[in-house]
């Protein structure tokens, strides 16, 4: 099965943590498929849809609601590092095929701001008080009944632009070199498969919760 097919499986997990969330009176609105969105409204939505106010986890199925909520936001901010590493390629080639060192110079400001936005994005994917992806080690831990695993960890994987995480490097020659170029590219490809296996990780660790949300969600 592709991380696609997985992903397009797991909008049902998604839905079932919403629903355990949500307040009965708001859960027709909430059913309604969710479109793809940017990064600002992406995590904006994510956060109303988690968080209801000041309240105590009373139920393993909430518990388990809020990581995979959590998760959902996660893939939400995923997705825009990912649209940043794609139009970070394209900058890469736009300056192999310009020889002009003036104009290389300028696709390798517009590089390095987009590894600031990494960051940015990073720093900011905090759900229900936990981020995954960030440059410190938060991570999930769901208290399940006996038998099996008692506890279940969803990780944190570690997504920023620099060498703790993505290892993508500062443009320090400006891109007047054919070679830092290609070592930009390099890194670049390496990025997105960091960013493909972490999201496909997130996703099999929250799925593992799928039959604890709700009897509903383990049918």
């Amino acid at each position: 099965m592709s991380f696609e097919q997985k992903r397009a499986d797991a909008q049902s997990l998604f839905k079932f943590a919403r629903r355990v969330l949500t307040p009965k009176e708001e859960a027709d609105v909430i059913e309604a498929p969710v479109e793809p969105v940017d990064i600002r409204s992406g995590i904006d939505r994510a956060l109303r849809q988690t968080r209801r106010g000041s309240y105590s986890i009373v139920t393993l199925a909430e518990h388990a609601a809020r990581a995979v909520s959590t998760v959902e936001g996660t893939l939400v901010a995923i997705d825009s590092i990912n649209n940043f590493l794609s139009e970070a390629l394209d900058l890469t080639a736009e300056a192999l095929s310009n020889p002009d060192l003036t104009k290389r110079a300028m696709v390798a400001d517009r590089y390095e701001e987009l590894r600031s936005r990494i960051d940015t994005v990073a720093g900011g994917a905090t759900f229900e008080g936990v981020n995954l992806i960030d440059g410190n080690r938060a991570s999930i831990e769901v208290v399940l009944p006996d038998g099996g695993h008692p506890r279940h960890a969803i990780g944190h994987i570690t997504l920023v632009a620099g060498e703790r995480g993505l290892a993508l490097k500062a443009p320090s020659e400006l891109f007047s070199t054919n070679d830092e170029i290609e070592a930009a590219r390099l890194s670049l490809f390496a990025a997105r498969q960091r960013l493909d296996r972490a999201a496909e990780t997130f996703l099999n660790q929250a799925s593992v919760l799928a039959p604890h949300l709700s009897n509903e969600a383990a049918a």
